[in-house]
């Protein structure tokens, strides 16, 4: 009897786990619809009041935590990668922009801010000029644009000479709107003894 109990149990569970599996692709289409499609935004949501077309963001009177015109805003932004494609701006700089944007949509003018950005390591490509650029990777560089939106609100893009020189890269392939520093750490570390807020992207 026991056996004869055991047999059912087993049947009844593998009867369910086959009508779970049978539904399986029903189920991974919902969840994937539900993933692909986000629901839609209103116009304006996104902004890009200082930086245009680059570091959009979703602006807030209220939060908390605002930069304002009695702060210091002095940053040392340090950019060491290359995470996207070639093709794109940095995804350090594009964060860059996002915070420029930031600061500016708070009501703090490009005059009153003391930006840095220090690029060094695999992020090194993004300051060559567009001839040694497109020589490398066949296209463009996607940077110059967004270092030239960036320079106008008075933020400084460097280079990390070391970097420079591992990269085997002459120093005037690097871009002529972009200032050469002794190296990064060095950058990072004297702009911090002046009390800047240190940001890595």
């Amino acid at each position: 009897m026991r056996q004869v109990v055991s047999y059912v149990v087993i049947a009844v569970v593998a009867g369910f786990v086959g009508a779970s599996f049978s539904k399986a692709p029903e189920i991974v289409s919902k969840v994937s619809a539900r993933l692909s499609s986000p629901p839609a935004e209103p116009e304006g949501f996104w902004t890009t009041p200082a930086i245009a077309g680059y570091g959009e963001i979703h602006y807030e009177q209220n939060a908390a935590y605002k930069p304002g015109l009695t702060d210091s805003n002095k940053i040392v932004f340090q950019i060491t990668k290359s995470e996207n494609n070639m093709k794109d701006a940095n995804l350090g700089l594009q964060r860059v922009a996002r915070v420029v944007n930031l600061y500016i949509a708070s009501g703090v003018p490009a005059d009153k801010l003391k930006f840095v950005v220090s690029v060094t390591g695999d992020g090194t490509p993004a300051m060559l000029d567009n001839a040694h650029y497109h020589s490398a990777y066949g296209v463009d560089n996607p940077n110059l644009k967004l270092i030239s939106e960036l320079r106008d609100q008075g933020v400084d893009i460097s280079v990390c000479d070391q970097s420079v020189a591992f990269h085997h890269y002459k120093y005037s392939w690097i871009d002529k709107s972009v200032t050469h520093a002794l190296s990064s750490p060095t950058t990072v570390s004297t702009l911090q003894n002046q009390g800047y807020a240190y940001l890595q992207m």
